[in-house]
Parts: C-alpha cells; structure tokens; sequence
C-alpha cells in the first residue's frame, strides 16, 4: 500500500507539474528568485549561511519540509536539497530541470523508494523514508570548485 501511495505520488507531480505554465524558480536560476520559491514553497523566512564557495539559503516551510539552495559566488543556484514529511513541489525546487526529471521518471520507473538519474545536466537523487521525503539536485557543471556535491544537505 505504501508503494502505490509513492508511485501514485511521484505521477501526481509529475502530471501537475508539466501542466503548470508558470514560470518557476529553482535549480539553475539566479539566487534572487530563492524569495519566489520561498512564496511558493509556503516558508516563513530564509536563513543563509555563507561559506567561502557558496551561499546556502534554508527555507521552512509550513509543512515541516526543509530545503536548502546552494547558490555559487556569481548567484547562480546550482543544487538543491530538501528533508521532510512530504514532497516538496519539484517543479519549483528544479526549475526548468524539471521537464529532464519528468520525462525520465515517466519513461523508466525505478524503485519505489529510491529514484535516481543522471545525466551531463542533472543529477537527481529522491529517497522515501518511513516518515517522509529526501533529495537532492545537483547541476554537474556548476559545483563550484573544492565543493563535494555529497556534502550538500
């Protein structure tokens, strides 16, 4: 029961998304637009935290739902991360990634629990907890030197 309940809503987002026209923010978009995900993702505030590399901006949202936007020194937002009791919206946390995300969770299903993909533009990691949702998003091209993408959570 729990499978279907997964599957039925990893479809669910990805039909929902690729009818939404909005633009959205995200994954590969300037740092600014973190304030339009923060509306859309319902958070109460962001909290940055700067490191040499890059810009980590946290945002809560109302669902316990935590995400993490890591932004490079010339404001790009090249990954993303998010732990909580349900999915985020991946349209907004991918950005124009999202149509790549779909079309591969459409087109080969992997587990239930775990999907993952990648590809010279994207990788993708999504993981079902007993409680919850993880994943991360990392733009390949775009870490910033001496940055371990398995660091970023």
């Amino acid at each position: 029961m729990l499978i279907k309940r997964l599957a039925n809503r990893l479809c669910l987002g990805i039909v929902l998304g690729a009818v939404s026209v909005a633009a959205q923010a995200g994954l590969g978009e300037p740092k600014e637009r973190v304030e339009h995900d923060r509306v859309a993702l319902q958070a109460a505030d962001i909290t940055v935290t700067h490191t040499s590399a890059y810009d980590r901006h946290e945002l809560r949202a109302a669902n316990g739902v935590t995400v993490h936007e890591f932004s490079d020194r010339q404001g790009q937002v090249f990954a993303v991360s998010f732990i909580g009791p349900a999915m985020p919206d991946l349209k907004v946390l991918l950005g124009s990634h999202f149509a790549e995300y779909a079309a591969k969770a459409h087109a080969s299903p992997s587990s239930h629990k775990v999907y993952t993909h990648s590809s010279a533009t994207l990788q993708l990691s999504l993981v079902k907890l007993p409680r919850g949702f993880t994943g991360t998003a990392v733009v390949p091209g775009s870490v910033p030197a001496g940055v371990d993408p398995r660091d970023l959570h």
